[in-house]
């Protein structure tokens, strides 16, 4: 949490909250269509050359444009989640064992100042 924008204790809260929602019902959809996709592949008894897997970045991606349409009410919560389970369940990536590359970590700077003022 040192990348905030928020100065003030009020809008720190609210961007902690915020957060804290997304994450949680990021976790709630993947779980939910990770079950899914489980059940859909036992059913059809198809072999695979590799176990899938739903990322949870691309979960908050889908999340992030749908959720003014979750939250707004115009459509059921039910018809928006099913929707969005459906096109995590088509970007779900394959779980490779034993891979024979190392991952490149890229030194990044940072994106945003840390700010030490007074938080009031």
């Amino acid at each position: 949490m040192e990348n905030v924008a928020s100065k003030t204790s009020i809008r720190f809260l609210q961007e902690y909250y915020a957060k804290i929602l997304t994450f949680n019902l990021a976790s709630l959809l993947i779980q939910e269509a990770q079950e899914e996709y489980d059940q859909s592949i036992q059913n059809k008894k198809v072999k695979t050359k590799y176990d899938y897997k739903i990322t949870r970045n691309i979960a908050i991606g889908i999340l992030k444009g749908e959720l003014p349409r979750l939250l707004s009410g115009t459509e059921p919560m039910n018809f928006v989640f099913d929707e969005m389970k459906a096109v995590l369940i088509k970007h779900r990536l394959p779980v490779i064992p034993n891979r024979t590359f190392n991952r490149k970590h890229k030194v990044r700077k940072r994106k945003f100042e840390i700010y030490y003022g007074r938080v009031s």
